[in-house]
């Protein structure tokens, strides 16, 4: 079992808080069937997040894409344990992971079980107290895959693979957050030059373009890149429809310019 790390940090770790705080972010379910959400603490973007999966009706699994933040493992690093949250256990689909693994290794992706590069990583976890009170049945099972230094041929390749086993009974979820702004970042731009550079990438996901997606966020600090590009293409792939649900910065909450991240919603159906 995976335990939980950011509980108490990046979210409540009382149960009944996070309930409460989940429920008023949560709407209107569509017949979505995959989501780009960001993955800082709840404080910052936690309504976004809930905007988007709260839109999912009841899937048997979500297949999870998160950003590698340790750099630890393979490109694309499995998880086989179930996640804890103070919400309970969340199950891994083991034999679906297994099968996607398969057809990756089959294909010369690097691509192992990773457990100790999950082992500190938030962007997957912080979605899961979503899911697990809007998906009524509870039942659901996830299958975790942490990505890093992919080329983009890599990620259609990856594209290529998931979109055949994602559809009304197996969801999407995309964790990225956007660009990433000030001098701990390494990147000096203004608030506005953030959300033109953001936006127009969002546009260039929504016209299902991915190598134009990568180019852009391979050239920011933008941290879900792959993730974002898998997405895109599969999108193309498929022909889903999408939909900005939002868009806004860390500023809109804070107003602190010293240290601004991107946050945007989309959904695709």
């Amino acid at each position: 079992m995976r335990k939980s790390i950011a509980e108490g940090s990046f979210y409540p770790d009382d149960k009944d808080e996070l309930k409460k705080f989940i429920k008023k972010t949560i709407g209107k379910r569509e017949n979505i069937l995959a989501g780009i959400v960001p993955h800082a603490g709840y404080m910052f973007s936690g309504s976004l997040a809930g905007k988007v999966i709260g839109k999912f009706r009841d899937k048997k699994d979500f297949i999870l894409l998160g950003v590698n933040h340790s750099g630890i493992g393979n490109k694309i690093s499995f998880s086989l344990e179930d996640f804890e949250t103070p919400l309970g256990l969340v199950k891994n689909n083991k034999a679906l992971s297994h099968k996607i693994m398969k057809i990756m290794k089959k294909e010369k992706l690097d691509v192992d079980v990773n457990e100790i590069g999950h082992e500190p990583e938030h962007s997957l976890e912080v979605q899961l107290p979503f899911l697990q009170v809007s998906q009524k049945s509870n039942k659901f099972e996830i299958i975790p895959i942490l990505l890093k230094n992919l080329d983009y041929d890599e990620c259609v390749k990856v594209a290529e693979i998931l979109s055949e086993f994602i559809d009304e009974n197996v969801g999407l979820i995309v964790s990225s957050d956007f660009t990433h702004a000030g001098s701990g970042y390494g990147l000096m731009k203004d608030v506005d030059d953030v959300k033109d550079y953001d936006l127009g990438v969002v546009f260039q996901i929504l016209e299902k373009n991915s190598e134009k997606v990568f180019d852009l966020a391979e050239k920011s600090t933008i941290c879900g890149l792959y993730g974002l590009t898998i997405i895109t293409e599969i999108s193309k792939i498929k022909n889903w429809e999408s939909r900005k649900i939002d868009y806004f910065t860390s500023f809109d909450v804070t107003k602190d310019d010293s240290a601004v991240v991107g946050y945007g919603g989309i959904i695709f159906q």
